[in-house]
């Protein structure tokens, strides 16, 4: 019997979940920037281009701090359109994120719609559901997750959802290509194009792109089987995963054993396995703050979450990875009679491969679950309605619109509390008494309210806070750090105390991002004056502290080689951490021109103009002229400076 589509019913629904989905994240789009929107955005003046000059759109594109060309260089490149567009107003950047997301969600239907004709045509399904309306329901839920507002509110992380809607395109493609090529059989020329053309934009958003070949694999693996009509093995799709997959999983497992794991998976205390127990509960905090959202535990920062020590310290260590043994199992076990439940728990495990596993990356960050929440959604769906379970239209229809209530309602809740930063900033503070970050960004939004409304009461609401936060478990020097830029500018004696906790800090662990990020701030209080010179021996000791640790984040002898030039005035010593730093990433630009510029200023112009000459012949299309312009005018300026000094010594 042949299923009737009524793409107009399904078409109604997903326009009425599209509207929902504005108007419950509307609240949130008069909010500001945020944690990493800083970095990135605010203080990214590479992304803030006059739009009318190539060259400074090829500086944008490779501008991500991390110092990841050509990686992240469409998003970056879209930030800096904002700029164009709207100045630094957050509102105009929110906005383009809110309209990404509802992109992914009509993405999302149409790749279902089309999921579920190949699973109908592969098993010879004629009973359940109609699939259009279900791709709508599913799609229009899942545009709703509160989950999923850090995708959306929270700017710089565009990278995510950016990069998942080239994944859903790639997905969606591929689909209609393997429909086809299952029906008719042929080269599959259309599946090759979806995956190579989609991967290739998705990885120039985020890393992450690199999974839609395995997303598109973990397809055949639960519904075709890589079989086509006639029942035979597809080899246009085993040539595909061969090449397109499994030699690309070869470099990068070889790529990851050598760098994170090594033998540490042996070794029953190693920071490998200690993450991997650790993470085992964080994904099961990601399946309950999917499915069952509770607005208190949904915040931008989850940094008070302990490591695990063992498989009961905590309990719920050796429960997680029971539960999620279980949830995997019952996945692989139903793959014949509910394969869209395999797929959606499948989905769910492969979103988090790369930050869930032994990369050493922060624990929990709820936009990484952007692409696995569509997992989740699906396979829920599946056990509850399409595979089994309710199967009456007025239980579904009852379903669907109780789950777009509690979901709209969270949603629209938490983007109320993103809808000013004081109020953000403070709401997360009492979610998280424990977080760091959170209360480090409660007590930066009160010294911002101070500033603006020129009263001392938050400023100093802001210090107790600091002060109390310094003192907890894993805290950064960056409390610390934001005390002395706060006390020595207003004319506050810093008391020893706050740099001998820096020192002892930076002697215990490896100095962080944030730390880096700190010494640099503290660079920067020295050089404009705001800190004083009888202090310049703390920072000192400071980094000779941090310089203890093997260097595992060259960023840290970067800032080392400002401290030395601009706070020290040793040139010398400058030149050597710039050498070290590019002796490790030569092709880290940031890194060859801070080194050309200290060594135009030792006056060593032929390695300088060598330098030069080698940066210019990397510069294909014009990329590299926002670099290459100032530093060839510093060098001819200098140069004739020299020049001029010299005449004047002969004379």
């Amino acid at each position: 019997m042949k299923r009737r589509f009524r793409p107009n019913q399904s078409l109604i629904l997903l326009a009425g979940f599209l509207a929902v989905a504005i108007a419950a994240y509307f609240p949130g789009l008069s909010g500001g920037f945020v944690y990493d929107d800083w970095g990135s955005i605010l203080s990214n003046s590479n992304v803030q281009i006059s739009g009318t000059n190539w060259a400074e759109w090829s500086k944008a594109a490779i501008s991500f701090p991390s110092g990841t060309p050509p990686f992240r260089s469409l998003t970056m490149l879209s930030f800096a359109a904002n700029y164009v567009v709207g100045g630094l107003d957050p509102f105009g950047f929110k906005l383009t994120n809110l309209l990404i997301h509802l992109v992914n969600g009509a993405l999302l239907f149409l790749l279902l719609r089309a999921l579920f004709e190949l699973r109908d045509i592969a098993n010879s399904n004629t009973d359940g559901f109609n699939p259009s309306l279900a791709a709508a329901a599913i799609a229009g839920l899942w545009m709703l997750l509160p989950i999923n507002l850090t995708a959306v509110l929270y700017v710089v992380q565009r990278l995510e959802s950016l990069s998942t809607t080239f994944i859903f395109l790639g997905l969606w493609w591929y689909l209609r290509a393997r429909i086809h090529h299952f029906r008719n059989g042929g080269k599959g020329i259309g599946m090759w194009l979806s995956i190579g053309f989609c991967t290739g934009l998705a990885i120039l958003c985020k890393e992450v792109g690199a999974m839609l070949p395995f997303y598109a694999f973990l397809i055949e693996f639960s519904i075709t089987g890589g079989r086509n009509q006639n029942g035979q093995r597809s080899r246009s799709v085993a040539a595909l995963y061969a090449l397109g997959l499994l030699l690309p999983l070869l470099v990068g497992m070889a790529w990851l054993s050598r760098r994170y794991i090594n033998a540490s998976l042996l070794n029953p205390h190693s920071d490998a396995i200690t993450r991997l127990m650790t993470e085992a509960r964080v994904l099961c905090d990601y399946i309950s703050w999917t499915l069952v959202p509770n607005l208190d535990s949904l915040t931008l920062y989850h940094d008070d979450i302990a490591s695990s020590s063992g498989l009961f310290s905590p309990p719920t260590t050796v429960l997680s990875i029971l539960a999620l043994a279980c949830l995997l199992g019952a996945a692989l076990w139903q793959r014949s009679r509910r394969p869209l439940f395999t797929l959606g728990t499948l989905w769910f495990f492969a979103g988090h491969l790369l930050t869930g596993t032994v990369i050493p990356l922060v624990l929990a960050f709820e936009h990484r679950n952007y692409f696995s929440s569509a997992g989740l959604v699906l396979g829920a769906a599946s056990l509850i309605t399409l595979e089994g379970g309710f199967r009456r239209v007025q239980a579904r229809i009852a379903l669907v619109s109780l789950g777009a209530l509690f979901y709209a309602g969270t949603l629209w809740m938490r983007a109320e509390e993103w809808s000013e930063p004081l109020r953000l900033a403070r709401s997360d503070a009492l979610k998280r008494p424990n977080s760091s970050a959170s209360q480090y960004d409660y007590a930066q939004s009160l010294i911002i309210l101070g500033r603006e409304t020129g009263k001392p009461e938050p400023v100093t609401d802001a210090l107790g806070i600091l002060d109390q936060a310094r003192k907890l478990p894993g805290a950064s020097i960056h409390f610390e750090q934001t005390m002395i830029g706060i006390l020595e500018p207003s004319g506050y004696a810093v008391p020893d105390e706050l740099w001998t906790s820096i020192i002892d800090k930076l002697k215990q662990d490896p100095p962080d991002t944030n730390a880096i990020h700190s010494l640099s701030r503290l660079n920067h209080c020295f050089i404009d004056r705001g800190c004083k010179e009888s202090d310049l021996p703390w920072l000192t000791k400071a980094y000779e502290a941090a310089l203890t640790h093997a260097i595992s984040n060259t960023g840290l002898l970067a800032i080392h080689g400002e401290f030395a030039w601009h706070v020290l005035g040793d040139k010398e010593l400058a030149e050597t951490d710039y050498r070290k730093v590019f002796q490790l990433h030569p092709r880290d630009i940031e890194a060859e021109t801070n080194l050309i510029v200290v060594l135009i200023h030792q006056g060593k112009f032929e390695e300088a103009e060598s330098m030069i000459d080698a940066m210019s012949a990397r510069n294909h299309w014009g990329v590299l002229n926002a670099y290459l312009e100032p530093l060839r005018s510093t060098l001819a300026s200098r140069k004739s400076t020299a020049r001029e000094a010299a005449l004047e010594r002969k004379d």
